[in-house]
């Protein structure tokens, strides 16, 4: 018995090893698996009518900023939510009192976000809003450097969301993201290449694994755009193109707005590299209809630096009794915003034109100033 023991005190220590070893692969695969359950995007696209917005108030923008939120809570229905982030309750108060000068009605519907954070006025880029059998959801990045204090708290922004709308905390991307690099109809999400250099050196980056990623975390079927960041155009997706349902698509053109901007492009700083700013939209379009869906070409204008579009895909929409609805960004350009509002109503479009002019240059548009939270699901 003295020789027998050890043999068997070695065979229950391997035996013992062995079980701690599987609960903890199960511990580590309980912590790092997906979850079962899949969310979707929050669709762009007049699928849904529109039940919840957020935004960022920062005061310092005023002169910037806030002649579109008086524009926009003007035609915007007093039914839908507008979660307003702010670093403080105080900026809060002044927002409201400015819409209160102006004669804006339902202003209960505004609901005070306290970051404690400097803010940035783009509450697309910190984060995505998700839509799912169990309710809604923020979905943000992992965390990456901030160039300024503003962005900074931008990336605070999501937790507040979460924590004030959701009563959770927000779901981790396995990649690093804008907001604004994502977009979605009903049945699908659109992304594209330039998600790869925003993931360049940080791990894996190649399109494979990117969009793996995306497809473990969202519902929706993934359309990707490009292979290599250049292919298409360099800026967030919808800039460039937003879905209009799970069939249609609309696609900014250089060409045309050249052709129909006239006595509009005088004033402006047009880039230089026009031709490759009008190839990688061509090539965005060929792509997409390569996948079947129907494309519309709709005039836009890149300037100088090519941070700033005149846009007219970069909207906010709606759905009504009547049928689809878009809060269409007009930019004080005659031709161009003309064209652009016919383009819509042909298509069926209840156009409500939003004045961006004293914002669009400091390089985004109404969707990037509107992160849209929760719609009607089908």
């Amino acid at each position: 018995m003295r020789v027998a023991a050890p043999v068997v005190r070695a065979v229950w220590g391997v035996v013992a090893g062995v079980v701690a070893s599987v609960v903890l692969v199960m511990i580590a695969g309980a912590v790092v698996r997906p979850e079962a359950t899949r969310y979707r995007l929050v669709p762009e696209d007049a699928s849904g009518r529109l039940r919840r917005i957020a935004i960022h108030y920062v005061p310092a923008m005023d002169g910037r900023a806030m002649p579109v939120w008086r524009d926009l809570f003007a035609q915007l229905p007093g039914d839908v939510r507008v979660e307003v982030a702010v670093a403080r309750r105080e900026d809060f108060d002044r927002f409201v009192g400015a819409l209160r000068a102006v004669d804006i009605a339902g202003l209960e519907r505004f609901r005070a976000v306290v970051v404690g954070r400097p803010l940035t006025t783009w509450s697309r880029d910190r984060m995505a809003a998700l839509d799912g059998p169990s309710g809604g959801r923020v979905l943000v990045p992992p965390r990456v450097a901030s160039a300024s204090a503003g962005r900074a708290g931008d990336a605070e922004a999501p937790y507040a969301f979460a924590r004030e709308v959701y009563q959770a905390r927000p779901q981790l991307a396995e990649l690093v993201f804008e907001g604004g690099d994502l977009a979605a109809s009903d049945r699908y999400l659109f992304a594209d290449a330039n998600l790869i250099g925003r993931n360049f050196g940080r791990r894996d980056a190649t399109r494979g694994y990117l969009q793996g990623a995306l497809e473990r975390t969202f519902s929706q079927q993934v359309v990707w755009l490009g292979d290599a960041p250049g292919e298409i155009p360099e800026h967030h997706i919808m800039m460039y193109m937003v879905p209009l349902d799970d069939r249609a698509v609309l696609v900014g053109d250089v060409g045309l707005g050249r052709q129909l901007g006239g006595h509009d492009l005088d004033g402006l700083e047009l880039d230089a590299d026009e031709a490759l700013h009008a190839a990688r939209f061509d090539r965005a379009a060929a792509l997409l209809a390569a996948r079947g869906f129907r494309v519309t070409r709709v005039p836009v204008v890149v300037l100088a630096g090519a941070g700033s579009y005149v846009t007219y895909t970069n909207a906010l929409f709606d759905r009504d009794a009547a049928g689809p609805v878009v809060y269409l960004p007009t930019y004080a350009l005659p031709a161009l915003d003309g064209a652009a509002t016919r383009l819509y109503e042909s298509l069926g479009y209840r156009v409500v034109p939003i004045d961006v002019s004293t914002i669009y240059e400091l390089n985004g548009s109404l969707g990037c100033l509107v992160n849209v939270m929760g719609r009607d699901l089908r």
